[in-house]
């Protein structure tokens, strides 16, 4: 039997790698019609007439995959940054339940095996990255970029996972995380709700 564990990340894994392998077909496409570059598609995929442009289209390519990995990757950075269910303030859970969007709010086993994908995908695209560029498939430039945002993700990632140690290591005494908040939140749910 499977783990629950390893069910979660091959759940969570489907829909990056489908986002990331549209995002990379698409941006051939339509990276080769604005810069005007002919291309072919045959058995062995897309064929550029020159090396030249071959290197120009792969890149921003790249470029545009890493554009969807860092969309991915701030949206599970906002949630686990700011709407983990056990540092989020009194005063945002007021607002995102008034805002009837209840769902951001999560726990760390969903946050971090989402997060998890997508750090992982990120650092598959830097070793790919580099290794093109290595071989001059890329600009050199674009393994940068790569390594910059992996850098940035990492120390983010790790920061909450320090804040959550933090958190669980004083849920044993008598620490009380909304015991600072001063003021008093009303939720409001209308007449929708009886």
């Amino acid at each position: 039997m499977f783990s629950k564990i390893l069910i979660k990340l091959i759940d969570e894994a489907i829909v990056p790698a489908i986002l990331l392998l549209t995002v990379r077909l698409v941006s051939v496409i339509l990276i080769s019609q604005y810069l005007e570059i002919p291309y072919s598609i045959s058995n062995s995929g897309f064929v550029f007439n020159s090396p030249e442009d071959y290197l120009k289209i792969n890149s921003y390519s790249l470029i545009a995959m890493l554009a969807a990995l860092v969309l991915g990757l701030g949206i599970t950075l906002v949630k686990s940054l700011f709407l983990h269910d056990s540092h989020i303030t009194p005063k945002l859970t007021a607002k995102v339940f008034s805002l009837k969007m209840s769902s951001f709010i999560q726990n760390s086993f969903e946050i971090y095996s989402q997060g998890a994908i997508w750090v992982s995908y990120l650092y598959l695209l830097l070793l790919v990255a580099g290794i093109m560029a290595i071989f001059s498939l890329v600009y050199s430039w674009v393994f940068y970029v790569n390594l910059a945002v992996g850098i940035i993700a990492s120390v983010l990632f790790i920061v909450d996972v320090e804040k959550e140690i933090d958190i669980s290591k004083l849920e044993g005494s008598d620490f009380d995380y909304y015991e600072d908040a001063q003021e008093d939140f009303i939720l409001e749910f209308g007449d929708d709700y009886v």
